[in-house]
Formats: C-alpha cells, structure tokens, sequence
C-alpha cells in the first residue's frame, strides 16, 4: 500500500474516533475496529458530548451474563435507536486488543473500551454506589442523568427510558 494511502487510513480512523469521542456511534452491526481507554475523564466525556441515547454495558472477560446482555441490547438496538458500547473492566487497552475486538461478544458493540487505571476509581466516577457487579448497564440520553440497571434491562425499563427521552424529562 502506498504511503498516501497508508496517511489516509490513518486520517480516516482519526476522524471516525473523533466522532466516536463525541457521542456518535458507528453504524449498527459494524464490528468495532479498535479499543480505546477508558480513563478518569472518558464517563464525564462520553456523557458530555452525547447526541443520541446510547446503551453502556459495562463487563468482564470473565462474566457469564455479560454476553447474554450484549446480544439482547444488540438485538433491540435498532429498536431502541441507541448505541451500543462495552467496557470491559478486566483488562486494560494495549493487553490484547485483538482477543477483545475477535470477541463474538464483544463485537456486537459499536465500541469497545477497557478500563485503564485503578477499577474502584474509575467504577466510583461512574456511579459511587456501584460495587463493581457485572453486567452494571447505563442507559444515557442526552443531557439527561445515566439511568443504571444491575444485570440485564427489563422490557420496562427499557420502556421507561424510551418515554422520558420521547418526552424530554431529565
């Protein structure tokens, strides 16, 4: 490959993480093509420059119902008109990205972030009351709270979170 054309890969996958750091989502049923951190500022970030509702599971490599809340919240995401992003907490970016994004699991998300830095920290800045169980799932909408669920959303949360966004409520 040419070394222009090589530049213009690598200005295209910066444009995309632009995007992606700025709330927009790649589109359904794209397997994610990189992991990025999840650090101290990535919550506050995420929420910041959200422009459409999004669904954040946060999991670990080692969760039996992880992947049963990933597959049922890809199932319903275009439903849902929301993103769908994972954050795995077990294992930091850099430490075998491949093995995460060839995750089956895994690559029914838009995005994929792994925890990087100390977990009780970065669980604390999400939300003080969680105690670091797995699946814990943030339903987020713009300019609104994060609305946490332990485990996998029921139909009436899910519900719920669709009426407040249809009418506006924070």
């Amino acid at each position: 490959m040419s070394s222009k054309l090589l530049r213009l890969d690598a200005l295209l996958g910066q444009a995309l993480l632009g995007l992606t750091l700025l709330g927009g989502v790649a589109p359904a049923g794209a397997a994610p093509k990189q992991v990025e951190a999840f650090n101290t500022q990535s919550w506050a970030t995420l929420q910041a420059g959200l422009k459409a509702p999004a669904i954040v599971v946060f999991s670990s490599t080692d969760c039996v119902h992880c992947p049963a809340v990933l597959k049922q919240l890809a199932a319903q995401r275009q439903k849902l008109k929301a993103g769908l992003i994972a954050v795995v907490m077990d294992q930091e970016p850099g430490s075998d990205d491949a093995a995460l994004l060839a995750n089956p699991h895994y690559r029914m998300a838009d995005r994929v972030l792994a925890f990087e830095g100390q977990g009780q920290v970065l669980r604390y800045e999400v939300n003080p009351q969680w105690r670091g169980m797995t699946p814990y799932v943030a339903l987020l909408r713009p300019g609104a709270a994060a609305q946490f669920v332990m485990g996998p959303p029921s139909a009436a949360d899910l519900q719920a979170w669709q009426q407040q966004a249809k009418l506006g409520k924070p």
